[in-house]
């Protein structure tokens, strides 16, 4: 029987389904797939895979009452601690970093029964900030991942990345140029050319299976895909977290993003530290 190969996996939300870049046994091409469930992209990949990184919270914060949520403040405000050092440790590029949402703003957005009004009005409520357009529009994939490790799947092997994160880590400092841009994009390539698993016609050939399979997923999109698939390569002495201690939430699931690098990453001052 042929041994089915290790797969390094990278996901991001993208238009309403997922994106993935993935890596088979580190050597060969990266390839892209689309799902429009994460129970497909599971079936597909988690048995076989050593890690699937993923743009999406992984454990959330339930509300100010809540007597089991690590997340409070010293305003008195909910946020995870991942979040807060994410975007100070990206530094120019904070705001790409949007707080994670409470579970039944999260919820109630991704039953799409309400608008956008009374679901920011709600996670007030429930942590004393209001939520944003972009966390608003991936609740679904929020709710998809939370219900998935909750009902069998492995939080050891599908993990919570943040592009700007990974790419911060490979960089060795924070970038300067929004990944929207051309110089963007040169940036981000340049900060993954030196990693063992990329070549550099790793990206062209991407994006153009990418043109095959998908015409609706942004290109910016795929790029956070390909980061998170490299960061999914790392071995144990490279796989790093934020916080380095990350907590648990109320359903047991890790806070955290992880990123690779042999050192930890230390903030910078700014706007957003």
């Amino acid at each position: 029987m042929a041994v089915e190969p290790t797969h390094y996996v990278g996901v991001d939300w993208s238009a309403g389904a997922w994106v993935t870049a993935v890596y088979s046994d580190r050597r060969d091409a990266p390839t892209v797939k689309i799902f429009d469930e994460i129970q497909e992209l599971w079936d597909a990949y988690g048995d076989t895979s050593h890690r699937i990184v993923i743009d999406v919270p992984i454990g959330l914060c339930d509300s100010l009452d809540a007597d089991e949520c690590p997340c409070l403040e010293a305003d008195g405000k909910l946020s995870r601690a991942c979040d807060d050092l994410a975007r100070r440790v990206v530094g120019e590029q904070y705001r790409s970093v949007f707080t994670a949402p409470a579970r039944q703003a999260t919820q109630l957005a991704a039953r799409g029964e309400t608008g956008y009004p009374e679901i920011t009005e709600k996670n007030r409520e429930l942590t004393g900030k209001g939520l944003s357009q972009q966390a608003a529009s991936i609740s679904r994939g929020i709710v998809e991942v939370e219900e998935l490790l909750l009902n069998g799947g492995d939080e050891e092997v599908l993990v919570e990345g943040h592009p700007e994160v990974c790419f911060r880590a490979f960089n060795g400092e924070p970038l300067n140029h929004s990944k929207r841009t051309a110089p963007g994009v040169d940036e981000r390539l340049s900060a993954i050319t030196d990693v063992a698993e990329y070549d550099d016609c790793d990206w062209r050939a991407l994006a153009r299976a990418l043109g095959e399979v998908a015409h609706g997923v942004q290109l910016d999109d795929l790029l956070d895909a390909l980061v998170l698939a490299l960061t999914a390569c790392a071995d144990d002495t490279e796989l790093k977290t934020l916080p380095p201690c990350p907590p648990t939430d109320g359903k047991g699931l890790p806070m955290q993003m992880v990123y690779r690098s042999e050192e930890e990453l230390h903030t910078v001052s700014g706007e957003g530290s």
